[in-house]
């Protein structure tokens, strides 16, 4: 039995790649009931990008069936009344070849949440172009604002707009549960896409854009307004990231790196940090209550002693007995309000059950055997 604070929510994922499937990872951290829904043989991930597999599928059932054959649709359709909501992210053409469009699912659930993500959004002239994150990225203004300010424009080496996504669609779903719950019953379509949520990302560079001035320019790894905001090297070797935006943080900046009222603190910090080792760097500045990080690799994060102590980080079994790091469950309720599993399933592992607690009936000869 699913445990956490939505439990009892239904969510069928029919989503496939990273940022759909997200949505609901993201629900299944905090106790929904997921059912991701693969192809016979098994979605392709498990196989060609297991890390992201894990990412997608941690937390769900899974559930084997080709709505795309007759006999398979039919069972699919049999459960759809018995649920709450529905992630897609295929064109409107292909979700109706395959019996999984909206007028289709409202006919059998009229208070169905039905989750749609597309690259750009249901309508406008970029609807119904192929899209992601990385475009996202772009189109918002974010990979303008990133790099150096001589270099080129960079995008991110994480896919970032996904993860965002995932997070606002899963807000997306929650109001509209909210919604449904207070107003009798009526189910929406959520219009999830990477671009509206990545504009919230990049919201302060362009509210203060009145069209007077040229648009802001990257700056590095500065920000305006923030007087002392980089990243710096030590003398092991290591990185540390420094971000001091009040005059009481410079001034003991100033004095613990003994700069003169001439020195830029960021230069003179740069010079004090690189004759020292990485953790010396870091004691010294929290002790004067510094803003300051650590610039984590992969392996430090997995290292990290605040990490360790907070269960940041969780490992998955995956088929084979792999062992994959992925982030807890964020944000947390506390007290705990359940853990979610840490063993992925196996493809086509709950068909059965699923089919059987999600209340499958019997909807009667139909068109559905045609297809």
């Amino acid at each position: 039995m699913t445990t956490g604070a939505l439990a009892g929510l239904r969510v069928l994922d029919a989503a496939s790649l990273l940022a759909a499937p997200l949505i609901s990872s993201v629900l299944a951290d905090h106790g929904a009931d997921v059912v991701r829904l693969e192809p016979p043989g098994g979605d392709p991930y498990r196989e060609s990008a297991r890390h992201l597999w894990a990412l997608t599928a941690r937390g769900k059932r899974s559930l084997v069936l080709d709505p795309e054959v007759a006999v398979d649709r039919r069972q699919l359709h049999a459960v759809i009344p018995g649920i709450d909501v529905v992630v897609v992210n295929e064109p409107t053409a292909r979700l109706q070849r395959r019996g999984l469009d909206h007028e289709t699912l409202a006919a059998l659930n009229s208070g169905l949440i039905y989750v749609h993500v597309s690259g750009f959004g249901l309508d406008g002239p970029a609807a119904g172009r192929p899209g992601n994150g990385t475009l996202a990225e772009a189109l918002s203004g974010l990979t303008h604002m990133t790099g150096d300010p001589d270099g080129p424009p960079v995008l991110p080496s994480v896919p970032l707009g996904d993860a965002v996504m995932a997070y606002v669609g899963a807000f997306g779903i929650m109001t509209a549960w909210y919604q449904r719950q207070m107003n009798g019953g009526a189910g929406q379509v959520i219009d999830v896409n990477p671009v509206d949520a990545m504009l919230h990302m990049t919201a302060p560079v362009l509210s203060g854009f009145d069209g007077s001035a040229p648009p802001p320019h990257r700056l590095g790894s500065r920000l305006p307004g923030i007087g002392l905001r980089n990243v710096f090297a030590t003398g092991d070797g290591g990185w540390v990231a420094v971000s001091a935006s009040t005059s009481r943080q410079e001034r003991s900046i100033r004095e613990l790196v003994g700069a003169g009222d001439s020195d830029a603190p960021e230069v003179a910090l740069g010079r004090w940090a690189a004759a020292r080792p990485r953790d010396e760097v870091l004691a010294v500045l929290q002790e004067a209550r510094i803003p300051v990080a650590p610039v984590n690799t992969a392996a430090d994060i997995l290292a990290d002693p605040h990490l360790r102590h907070r269960n940041a980080i969780r490992t998955l079994q995956a088929e084979g007995g792999d062992a994959v790091p992925v982030p807890a469950p964020a944000p947390r309720s506390l007290p705990g309000a359940g853990h979610p599993s840490d063993r992925l399933a196996g493809v086509g592992e709950h068909t059965a059950e699923v089919l059987q607690d999600w209340g499958t009936r019997d909807l009667g000869p139909g068109p559905a055997d045609e297809g």
